[in-house]
């Protein structure tokens, strides 16, 4: 089992916050994770280094989480526990110009903006008229200057600057940090595709996406995000009780 194989090396365990550990709901601000895979994680944490990479800003995830991980990123990569440089200055700045110009959209149509401070997510989840939403959305991001490197998503569009980090960076930073030669990585929309397709040693990176999508460069998939804790309480096994390689069990 590869999952198995994985309790046999050094390897950090990082998950998306939306969609993986929470469940996507109707409201944002509203999304939480569940007391069981909360609980499972913090197990997780104890065990071997876990990190969330999210979309969404290190202050929002600390408010959502019972316990911190020793690795906490924000904003698709571009906000860590530890940075604070000018890359996160001049990034406020761009969204600060960016706000003035999101005004002209028709927030009659049920769009929501979402201030991150580093970056700008665009909500529509609400709206009724979806088409419409997202030709209003396209057009306003147009108009934005500089243009934004945009990450669409599941009913949002997700607005940073150019030269921004993303999450598939943010993997490789950490793997070096946490001294861990493999990683496991767990995402379920668009904005996690920054991971799943970095070239990387075959076995190095084991990337799963929630819910199958044929497009996907994730070698693995999980139906649900409900199969989530399950998952979970398959890594607590395999590293609380290594499976015995086949050398060690020759020499019983």
């Amino acid at each position: 089992m590869v999952l198995e194989s994985l309790s046999f090396t050094n390897t950090l365990y990082a998950f998306d916050f939306d969609g993986t550990l929470a469940k996507i709901v109707r409201i944002p601000s509203e999304a939480y994770m569940a007391s069981t895979t909360e609980g499972l994680l913090k197990e997780l944490s104890s065990l071997v280094p876990v990190a969330i990479v999210s979309g969404r800003s290190i202050q929002d995830l600390k408010q959502r989480l019972g316990f911190l991980p020793q690795y906490l990123i924000g904003n698709h990569g571009l906000e860590s526990l530890e940075n604070n440089n000018s890359s996160l200055v001049e990034a406020k700045k761009v969204c600060a110009a960016w706000g003035e110009g999101l005004k002209k959209i028709n927030f009659e149509l049920g769009i929501e903006i979402e201030d991150k401070t580093y970056s700008i997510a665009i909500h529509y989840r609400r709206s009724r008229n979806k088409t419409l939403a997202r030709k209003q959305i396209n057009l306003a991001i147009e108009s934005l200057v500089p243009s934004p490197r945009v990450i669409p998503g599941k009913s949002v569009f997700n607005l940073l600057p150019s030269n921004s980090p993303h999450k598939g960076a943010a993997i490789l930073d950490l793997m070096q940090k946490s001294k861990t030669k493999h990683a496991l990585y767990i995402g379920d929309d668009d904005t996690d595709e920054d991971v799943f397709g970095v070239p990387y040693d075959e076995g190095q990176l084991m990337t799963v996406r929630v819910g199958r999508k044929k497009s996907s460069q994730a070698k693995y998939f999980i139906e649900h995000q409900s199969d989530i804790n399950r998952l979970l309480k398959y890594l607590i096994r395999f590293h609380k009780h290594p499976p015995q390689t086949k050398r060690s069990r020759g020499h019983r």
